[in-house]
């Protein structure tokens, strides 16, 4: 890295075309590329790259009255461990866009530049989020532009212990499935998908986006195992050691991907951690090695039809190698994912009277008799895991990968806005996650 007046340029291995067609001019005020020119810009390069490369992007430092020159600032976004996103309209053209200010001492340039990079070199997707041609440091921070979600992101619609109507939910898994698709042909793997990272242009999802590729790396590479879990961890990450890590591959995605689609539908999360020793996931975990027996259905479970539930098996099969492509499940869109009865929030009360701070009152099975009158898409009730109690299922929230020792770029840690307990206040964190 070297010091050139006002700019620092990053070396690389890429060609001196791509160099030049990517430097940043010291007089262009933060925007790449020699066209210089507009804020809504597309980054011109996309899928081109070695993005795991360093990028020669030479990046401009401007004081804060530089920024206030270009952009009228509106109201922040989100503020949080790494950093902050502001709303921000340019001052010439009146263009909304978001600025992601990343904090220096939390984040080394090159793990900035590698995110920055990786997401214009995949934004030529229509399910994936834009990066502007804007990108610049500060003092205290890196900062890079992208396009603006007027309508937030897919937790902020997700009603919790409920879930969102079923079509809303067969219109995200087609367009994060393809988004997803889109990345996996790349041979790149997210690594960080959950509703945090899905950006709606509307409250009905008919356009919605995949954000944040900060952890984002190339399938076959070796990566350390952050500290804790979330519900979206594949359960051989949760199983590997800190030191010796696992290697990437697109199945976390898919894993990952299953789990959003049973939160979108349910309004709760299935397991807190993909672990023996929680009840919930060892009580599919048994589900799954018995064969998947119809007529005994884990506790969570029993509310989706059979089509859903072949579904959520390929998603979520325990061995990676088995786990299908995230196109797969398009073949499942036309089918019922959710028992019309079960749907309906009278049977949901009615369940709820059984539970008294998260245990059962009384039996959680039912006579075989009165499961074989039901429809085909009503399952039995399953039998209590043995040596568990019939616990509340995991309510929603943000989810937060925690890591204090290590460097963001190491650890690929996140965190994000989350909800309180009374789900009235918002407790803000992150940007990188925020991310509209």
């Amino acid at each position: 890295m070297q010091d050139h007046g006002g700019d620092r340029q990053v070396a690389s291995s890429l060609p001196h075309s791509v160099k030049a067609s990517l430097s940043l001019s010291p007089t262009g005020l933060g925007q790449v590329g020699s066209s210089g020119g507009s804020p809504t810009s597309k980054m011109g390069y996309c899928g081109g790259l070695p993005v795991e490369d360093m990028q020669s992007l030479t990046i401009a430092s401007l004081s804060a009255a530089d920024v206030a020159k270009q952009y009228e600032h509106i109201r922040e976004l989100g503020k949080g461990t790494y950093g902050k996103v502001d709303l921000v309209a340019h001052r010439t053209q009146g263009t909304k866009i978001a600025l992601k200010f990343v904090t220096k001492n939390k984040t080394k340039l090159k793990s900035f530049l590698r995110e920055y990079s990786l997401t214009g070199s995949l934004s030529c997707s229509p399910f994936i989020i834009r990066v502007l041609d804007v990108l610049f440091e500060t003092d205290d921070s890196y900062v890079f532009g992208q396009e603006y979600a007027p309508a937030g992101d897919l937790f902020d619609i997700i009603p919790p212990q409920v879930g969102l109507p079923e079509e809303m939910v067969k219109r995200c898994m087609q367009q994060l499935g393809l988004a997803l698709d889109f990345i996996h042909s790349k041979n790149l793997v997210h690594r960080d998908v959950k509703p945090e990272n899905v950006l709606l242009f509307d409250r009905e999802c008919r356009r919605i986006k995949l954000a944040d590729f900060g952890m984002t790396r190339r399938v076959g590479c070796r990566v350390k195992r952050v500290s804790g879990t979330i519900p979206y961890t594949a359960p051989e990450v949760c199983r590997a050691s800190r030191a010796e890590g696992f290697l990437v591959t697109t199945s976390l995605d898919v894993w990952a991907f299953g789990v959003l689609v049973f939160c979108m539908l349910t309004g709760n999360f299935p397991w807190e951690a993909a672990l023996p020793v929680d009840a919930f996931y060892e009580e599919f975990r048994r589900w799954q090695k018995a064969g998947c027996p119809v007529g005994t259905y884990p506790s969570q479970w029993r509310r989706f039809t059979d089509d859903a539930l072949r579904m959520f098996q390929r998603l979520l099969a325990a061995e990676p190698e088995k786990r299908c492509g995230v196109k797969d499940v398009f073949c499942f869109i036309k089918y019922e994912l959710v028992s019309e009865l079960r749907r309906r929030a009278s049977y949901r009360a009615k369940r709820g009277e059984r539970s008294s701070s998260g245990v059962c009152t009384g039996s959680c099975t039912s006579s075989s008799s009165s499961s074989s009158s039901r429809s085909s898409h009503r399952h039995p009730e399953p039998s209590t895991p043995p040596g568990t109690s019939c616990l509340r299922p995991a309510p929603l929230k943000r989810s937060v990968l925690s890591d204090p020792l290590s460097s963001r770029e190491e650890s690929g840690q996140h965190q994000s806005t989350g909800r309180d307990k009374n789900k009235s206040q918002m407790v803000m964190a992150t940007a990188i996650e925020i991310c509209v």
